[in-house]
């Protein structure tokens, strides 16, 4: 059994806890925007896209609320967390694209920071690290534990090799 240097079970439930936290504040961002969004009517969010140029302003107005509401509490919850992360990513890539793509970096001036930080947070959470906190973990663990079963027993069904026996020859001197 190999270890990793510096990994024992508190640094696991550490990491686990601290991507936990990551994922419900990424996404309590998200579902804050796509709420606010919500809140402020469908007509109000289309006329504002429909400023910046985006394309059938209407669609991409409950597009934008709806990706936002639900990924992002999805992303909290962490189900489907790479497909959610992969969207919320590329919904952060419109919204830097279309709404903040000549403005400064900061967001106080209608910068780029916040999308772009919200969209690589997305994306890892969902793709690399979204942690062993998640409802796919719970929601999976049955088909895992019958997996490992049935591997454990292939392996110990199968016989163990015996060693060859090696004959030497010795000569004795007199």
């Amino acid at each position: 059994m190999s270890r990793r240097v510096g990994r024992n079970a508190y640094t696991g439930l550490f990491n686990d806890v601290v991507l936990l936290a990551a994922r419900v504040v990424v996404g309590g961002i998200f579902i804050a925007h796509g709420w606010q969004k919500y809140d402020q009517g469908f007509a109000g969010t289309e006329q504002f896209l429909g400023g910046l140029g985006v394309p059938q302003p209407a669609i991409a107005a409950q597009v934008a609320t709806y990706v936002e509401l639900v990924g992002g509490g999805l992303l909290v919850l962490g189900l489907f967390a790479p497909i959610v992360g992969i969207v919320l990513a590329g919904q952060m890539a419109g919204a830097i694209w279309y709404a903040h793509r000549t403005t400064e970096v900061f967001v106080d001036q209608g910068g780029w920071e916040l999308p772009a930080a919200l969209g690589v947070a997305a994306l890892a959470l969902g793709l690399v690290a979204p942690g062993r906190i998640t409802l796919d973990q719970l929601l999976t663990w049955p088909f895992r534990a019958r997996a490992r079963r049935k591997a454990e027993d292939e392996q110990a069904s199968e016989p163990a090799e015996e060693q060859p026996v090696v004959e030497e020859a010795v000569a004795l001197k007199a």
